[in-house]
């Protein structure tokens, strides 16, 4: 079991593990700070037990209460939402945002 455990596998976006307990999170979500309705959609990058990593359109400030819908991934899991607060929030090249938050909640829908 220890050996399966091990094995690394390369994300379908192809972005490296900022921790060896972060997994891979091929999944489309929704965001939004939670003081307003409308959400913008966006693509996981990685998920772990603390965190969660994820690409979108529109930017959240660092500080910022959030909601993330997690697109359920057939077989594996169901929907859920996290709520997170907004660690980091960095521009990249074509308009989109990477963000990064740490999760203060979970609820499966």
């Amino acid at each position: 079991l220890s050996a399966l455990m091990s094995v690394r596998r390369t994300p379908v976006n192809h972005e490296p593990p900022a921790s060896p307990w972060e997994m891979p999170l091929n999944s489309e979500v929704a965001y939004r700070p939670i003081a307003e309705a409308a959400a913008s959609s966006g693509q996981g990058i990685a998920l772990s037990g603390d965190g969660i990593r994820f690409r979108g359109p529109r930017a959240l400030k660092p500080g910022t209460a959030a909601e993330v819908r997690i697109a359920p991934v057939r077989g594996l899991s169901p929907p859920l939402t996290a709520y997170i607060e907004v660690s980091r929030c960095d521009a990249e090249p074509g308009g989109e945002f990477r963000i990064a938050g740490v999760i203060k909640g979970i609820r499966s829908e």
